[in-house]
Parts: C-alpha cells; sequence; structure tokens
C-alpha cells in the first residue's frame, strides 16, 4: 500500500479510484485531514493533504509526525511526497517535475522526529542520517 502526501497543487483526491475517507487520530495528534483511500491502476494508495484540503496548515504548523504515524496505521510500506519549491539550481524552472535526492530544510518550528523518547512504543532516542535522505530502491524504480 502506498502513502502519498500531497503539496500544494498535488493532493487531488480525484487521482484515486473508488475513494472512501477515514478520520484517524494518533499518539502526535491528528493528521493535517481524512486520509482518502482508493486505488490507483489496481494499487491499494492512501492520499493525505499536508496542508489540507483547503490548504490551511502553514508548513511550519504541519503535524509531520501525526501524518507518518497515521500513513504507518495505514499499512503503506512506501510514502511518496510531492512539493512545490524552488531549486538552487538555474536550469530547472518553474512548472518542472523533479525528482529529487538532497533537500534543504527550511521548516522551523516543528518536531523533527518520531524518536524522541517520548511515547512508549518507540523507545529511546534515534538518529537517522540525512546524507542519504531517500530510499535508494524507491528512487531506482
Amino acid at each position: 500500500k502506498i502513502g502519498i502526501i500531497g503539496g500544494t497543487g498535488l493532493d487531488d483526491p480525484d487521482i484515486l479510484e473508488g475513494r472512501t475517507e477515514k478520520y484517524v487520530d494518533t499518539p502526535y495528534g491528528k493528521p493535517s485531514d481524512a486520509l482518502i483511500l482508493g486505488k490507483i491502476k489496481n494499487v491499494d494508495c492512501v492520499l493525505l493533504a499536508r496542508h489540507g484540503r483547503h490548504h490551511t496548515i502553514m508548513p511550519s504548523n504541519v503535524n509531520y509526525r501525526a501524518n507518518i504515524w497515521a500513513l504507518k496505521e495505514e499499512n503503506c510500506s512506501h510514502v511518496l511526497v510531492t512539493t512545490a519549491c524552488g531549486s538552487l539550481r538555474e536550469e530547472i524552472q518553474p512548472g518542472d517535475l523533479v525528482i529529487i535526492d538532497q533537500f534543504i530544510d527550511r521548516t522551523t518550528r516543528r518536531h523533527c522526529t518520531l524518536y524522541d523518547g517520548q511515547h512508549s512504543t518507540l523507545s529511546g532516542v534515534c538518529h537517522i542520517p540525512m546524507a542519504e535522505p531517500f530510499c535508494t530502491k524507491t528512487r531506482e524504480v
């Protein structure tokens, strides 16, 4: 099952066939919006609008931990995330679609990890390297 966190303009539920909505709660609070369950070419998918379907949540206020927890609880094995942002490379123009392998996170005032020692099912603190922040196998596909 594929989780899709849609960013600005890329969170249209019409991409899913046979869709249903599911409202959930997590130990970190509510995700950005309802989970939209459906299929893309017969593959089970779960779509979540990062900023809410009415685009009311600022980037620094997105409950990223609740979003990831909700997709994990829905048994998503992979998460594809879209975003509308700029680039430091002049050859990448507005409207270009790019699969990135690195990023600079300028989002502030948010929790950066699920593994902060605060939740009973996630014991201890976990340090995650960011040298290669994306799944190599998924990028190859």
